[in-house]
């Protein structure tokens, strides 16, 4: 069926352009709704948002190479920048969600406030780079969660299969296998049964074995060992395995010991890493149209869990430098092989050693494991959404937004997302230089581009804002507009820190193709959305006429 095509304005158009009167929209989008339902709880999504945030290995990360790459920086300084940086966007965030609770997240708000084009330049480029963190969080699943939960299990009960196999698990290969089976087990999820529904429920017993295995327990437990005992269980431990009696001395020894002054440039570069978790933090946008009262509970879900977030990084940089602070340098920039082992042990694996207990030490492990196992599910859920709100538009197939009726779920969508996932897990398996901070200014510019889009959501899209909760003006200036500009500058101050840092795997001086990679990315989706406008033009069809409206609910 060929959609009319008569300009906005003539008499057929009768009805205000708001979020909240939608007769006139649906003849230009794929049907008149969207088939998703609202089933997930403000506590569904601040869990969602606080899980795929990542926090324990973002403290891992700091632990280890916050004192090994970034000798000249105050950790808790670097978090407290990272906040500052991401607060104004986060509020951001809250304010679009509260006015357009819709899937999609911010294509919607951006292609709607700027332009298309530029609405799908930023998502594509969002897809593009969270699908290559599928790669990277496949390859950790074994290496950062797998194999220190087998090599825990092969300590305590003198098991050289156990440890063998832990061993393999780090392996290329052992990541490949890992990678593509929880791509497939994610997708089979979201696709069968109830669909987000159902993740959700499982969301929640995750959620507390991530809470207490990966983060409290962790932090309890480090805290009330004193050092002494934490030297005496690592030898124990490294001598199950067939290490050296004197482990924790040799391992120490391996790292440099001086020590240098903190500077305010060191601490601002190490900004990168707190950023990996603070900076996303709030994709429970992406489905927003699933949320239930989303409109009233964005603050709590966003806002919320990044200040969660925060708290935990601190308290946990604490109670680790203050008890283990050689040892965690030791961790970044010491050698693993002196001691026997295949990999340098980490936060979670450190909190096992020093419980000195193979139940908790368990626990502690699958705590962590799950940090991986449950991000994969989580960003296929965000990318779905994603592939759903631009077949809504007509960019792609009708049939990818298609939602089965029992599961709720854009099961096309899903599909597709697998199989590109499943490529990802291959590319960065292969590719081990490839880090998990390259991602980081990819999904950092669509922020930029959001911060831009808000400045001028309240007059682009006039009455939508002033049906929104938060529609205040200061001095006669739209507070959305100020908090927009001001997450403006703070991203372009987190891209300047992510092109000066050398570790940052997006230098400028050391990786500009990365640089340039993230660029001609964009300028893809930029062109794709003009090709695809003439397509659809040669069709009867007329993208520019759904974009001059909210996509119905």
């Amino acid at each position: 069926m060929v959609l009319p095509t008569y300009p906005l304005g003539q008499k057929e158009r009768t009805k205000p352009m708001t979020d909240l009167n939608q007769e006139s929209a649906p003849r230009f989008f794929a049907r008149q709704a969207t088939g998703l339902t609202r089933e997930v709880s403000w506590r569904d999504a601040l869990i969602y948002n606080l899980l795929w945030s990542s926090l324990p290995l973002s403290l891992a990360l700091i632990l280890a190479f916050g004192p090994a790459f970034y000798p000249t920086a105050n950790p808790y300084g670097a978090v407290l920048v990272a906040l500052v940086l991401v607060v104004p966007c986060a509020l951001l965030y809250t304010m679009f969600s509260s006015a357009v609770p819709r899937s999609g997240g911010d294509y919607t708000w951006i292609s709607r406030s700027l332009s298309p084009a530029v609405g799908f330049m930023s998502s594509l480029s969002f897809f593009a780079w969270v699908t290559f963190f599928i790669g990277v969080y496949s390859t950790f699943l074994s290496a950062y969660g797998i194999t220190p939960f087998l090599r825990v299990l092969a300590a305590y009960t003198n098991s050289t299969g156990t440890l063998a196999a832990a061993d393999w698990f780090g392996t290329t290969t052992g990541g490949i296998v890992v990678g593509l089976v929880v791509v497939v087990g994610s997708a089979l999820v979201l696709t069968l049964g109830s669909g987000l529904r159902t993740y959700m429920k499982m969301q929640k017993w995750v959620f507390a074995l991530w809470a207490i295995g990966a983060v409290l327990v962790p932090i309890l437990l480090v805290f009330f060992v004193s050092k002494a005992t934490f030297a005496i269980h690592f030898n124990e431990y490294i001598a199950n395995l067939g290490g050296p009696a004197d482990a924790y001395d040799t391992f120490v020894a391996s790292a440099p010991a001086s020590v240098i002054a903190p500077t305010f440039g060191g601490t601002l570069l190490m900004a990168t890493l707190p950023f990996y978790t603070l900076g996303f933090i709030f994709q429970s946008a992406y489905f927003g149209g699933e949320i239930k009262r989303a409109r009233k509970t964005a603050m709590r879900s966003i806002v919320g869990a990044l200040l969660i977030a925060c708290i935990l990084l601190l308290v946990g940089i604490a109670v680790f430098s203050s008890k283990l602070g050689d040892f965690m340098l030791a961790t970044g920039a010491g050698d693993f092989t002196a001691v026997g082992l295949s990999s340098s042990p980490q936060y979670p694996e450190i909190a096992a050693i020093a419980s000195g207990n193979a139940i908790i030490g368990l626990i502690i492990s699958l705590g962590m494991l799950m940090v991986f196992l449950i991000w994969i599910p989580q960003s296929m859920i965000l990318l779905s959404r994603s592939m759903f709100a631009w077949s809504f538009d007509r960019l792609l197939p009708q049939k990818v937004s298609e939602v089965n009726p029992k599961t709720h779920s854009p099961i096309v969508a899903v599909v597709v997302i697998t199989v590109l996932a499943s490529c990802s897990v291959v590319l960065i398996s292969l590719n081990p230089d490839l880090t998990f901070v390259v991602g980081l200014l990819g999904l950092t510019i669509t922020y930029l581009l959001v911060s831009i889009a808000g400045i001028m959501f309240p007059y682009r899209q006039r009455e939508v804002f002033e049906s929104s909760p938060f529609n205040r003006r200061v001095g006669g200036v739209p507070l959305m507009s100020i908090v927009a500009a001001f997450s403006t500058v703070f991203m372009i101050g987190m891209i300047t820190i992510l092109l000066l840092d050398e570790n940052s795997g997006t230098s400028w001086g050391l990786n500009n193709f990365r640089v340039i990679l993230c660029l001609v990315i964009l300028a893809v989706g930029f062109v794709a959305y003009y090709v695809i406008k003439a397509i659809q033009k040669s069709r009867g069809i007329d993208l520019e006429l759904a974009y001059k409206e909210i996509p119905p609910e």
